[in-house]
């Protein structure tokens, strides 16, 4: 009887993807973008409830909704979702570091210097060098 069975729906508001994107250009240039960050920074308070809650679910929820992003606001918004979720603790959580891996690769392909990564992308990059060798 399951044909009338409905996908699982995302614990995301459904306009979240649009919103990463809002966020990943704020957080990229919050002065310059015109944003007004307050609704911005009142979703992340939303958000935090679930994140706290059940933190894989809510790492691989926003992984894969960014999974089409290639590589754009969105997912440079969900990376700093990500820090902004869990803080320093996020290089410790193996679901968060595609997100943070992505949102360096982010400013990399945008030709930004190693002087504008934050000190937790920092500490990524290093982890990474350490893990090749």
């Amino acid at each position: 009887m399951g044909v009338f069975r409905r996908a699982p729906r995302s614990p995301f508001p459904d306009d979240m993807f649009g919103w990463l994107e809002v966020f990943g250009r704020y957080e990229f240039d919050a002065h310059g973008s015109g944003i007004d960050g307050g609704p911005l920074w009142q979703r992340v308070a939303q958000l935090h409830g679930y994140a706290t809650s059940d933190r894989e679910g809510f790492l691989a929820e926003l992984q894969a909704l960014v999974a089409t992003d290639q590589g754009g606001f969105a997912t440079f918004g969900a990376a700093r979702l990500a820090w902004e979720m869990y803080g320093s603790d996020v290089l410790g959580i193996p679901a968060a570091l595609p997100l943070i891996d992505g949102g360096i690769e982010f400013k990399r392909s945008r030709g930004l210097p190693t002087a504008m990564l934050t000190g937790y992308e920092l500490q990524r990059v290093d982890q990474l060098r350490q893990q090749r060798g």
